[in-house]
């Protein structure tokens, strides 16, 4: 996994969301070759943020069955290589996070486990 690798997430006002960019912002705190890209961002400034995507792998993670980040990366002819459903892995677990404003307990949990997950994906690109 050394090729520059952009997680393009959620940005919901559900728990799940707040879990989803709580994992993408930490696996670029500590990965130098990960990136955590706003949807919402990309959505109003395409030129801003396109050149984050251009020379990168992307992997969208989804917080909910709408997938906004995957609908959004279409209507802008971007295609993922990836695309993680966190409500699955979560789902996985039987965690069941429930704030959509602060990590609580099933939440803190849901982060490192979906870290975890998203990391193990990123191993096959």
């Amino acid at each position: 996994m050394n090729d520059k690798i952009a997680l393009v997430s959620c940005s919901g006002l559900s728990p799940l969301g707040l879990v989803v960019r709580a994992a993408c912002v930490e696996l670029a705190l500590e990965n130098d070759n990960i990136v955590a890209s706003c949807i919402t961002e990309y959505s109003a400034q395409p030129n801003n943020c396109a050149p984050i995507l251009e020379d990168a792998k992307i992997v969208t993670i989804t917080g909910c069955a709408d997938d906004c980040a995957s609908v959004i990366l279409k209507e802008k002819d971007v295609d993922a290589v990836k695309n993680i459903s966190a409500d699955a892995v979560v789902k996985t677990y039987d965690l069941n996070p429930l704030d959509a404003v602060r990590l609580d307990d099933d939440g803190e949990k849901a982060v490192e486990v979906l870290k975890k997950y998203i990391l193990n994906e990123l191993e096959d690109l």
